[in-house]
């Protein structure tokens, strides 16, 4: 059930946050973040759930994957408000796509294995 939930949160979320990073409108790149910021709550409370539950059996990938996610966080928001003061450079777009690469693959990595 946590691993679903923490699955599809991710998907929700990237969806979410190319949608808002591509919107002309402020009104809806607003509305997209508050959407993104109410699946990091979903996300970090299923993140922590999964961590607790596993932590015995890969305790660095763990520890790995929750600094890479807080990471990934961290750089939405960058990118949310870059995109609001309208001075958006697209290394942050790359960087932010490598480090959500590596989270998501971190991620598959521990629930498959």
């Amino acid at each position: 059930m946590w691993l679903g939930l923490h699955f599809w949160t991710w998907i929700i979320l990237a969806i979410v946050v190319v949608v808002g990073l591509t919107r002309h409108s402020e009104k809806r790149a607003i509305q997209c973040l508050i959407l993104a910021r109410i699946a990091y709550i979903v996300m970090i409370i299923s993140g922590v759930v999964l961590s607790i539950r596993t932590f015995n059996h890969a305790p660095l990938l763990i520890s790995l994957k929750f600094l890479l996610g807080i990471g990934t966080i961290a750089l939405i928001e960058v990118s949310f408000g870059r995109k609001m003061e309208r001075t958006t450079h697209h290394l942050i777009y790359w960087l932010l796509g490598i480090v959500a690469l590596l989270t998501i693959g971190l991620g598959l990595t521990l629930a498959f294995k």
